[in-house]
């Protein structure tokens, strides 16, 4: 009985996290001309608070000058804004902290080129990463653990009835 109650309380549980699904303008892609808006889909619903802001996007250009303007427009799993006409061309930073409807916080940032003037062939100039996360299961972590200690224990059994 107690084996079934560790074996269920260490089973890892879905506790799958919202991820970035898809966004325009891509990371690392250049786009002709600036865009008016930028989008991230997520996997999941993001949460919405009446009153309460709980997710952004905000938009830099290269001169360091936040060109997103009015609110975010939250529908489902994605998040918009709008960008501003007067937008400098160049690398553009995309920083988003966002709520999954599980409660847990995304946050990082990508970047990507705009330009009235880009070729196809000219690469990206990459200024920073997304965010990544680690996850660990502690109930996985935890019935590794129990299973080492179940196969050492047997072992050394094993040996003494051997003698």
């Amino acid at each position: 009985m107690f084996l079934g109650f560790l074996a269920f309380a260490t089973t890892p549980h879905a506790a799958a996290h919202v991820e970035i699904v898809s966004s325009f303008p891509e990371q690392f892609s250049n786009v002709n001309p600036i865009p008016t808006q930028v989008w991230i889909e997520f996997s999941g619903e993001l949460q919405t608070l009446d009153g309460e802001v709980v997710n952004s996007l905000e938009v830099i250009d290269s001169t360091g000058i936040a060109v997103s303007y009015e609110d975010v427009i939250i529908s489902g799993g994605r998040i918009t804004t709008k960008i501003s006409g007067q937008s400098a061309p160049g690398a553009f930073t995309v920083k988003y902290r966002v709520v999954g409807d599980d409660g847990h916080v995304i946050e990082g940032e990508y970047t990507f080129n705009a330009s009235p003037d880009y070729a196809e062939d000219q690469s990206p100039m990459p200024i920073s990463d997304e965010a990544e996360e680690a996850e660990f299961s502690v109930g996985a972590v935890v019935l590794a653990v129990f299973l080492l200690i179940f196969a050492i224990g047997y072992f050394v059994n094993l040996k003494k009835d051997k003698r």
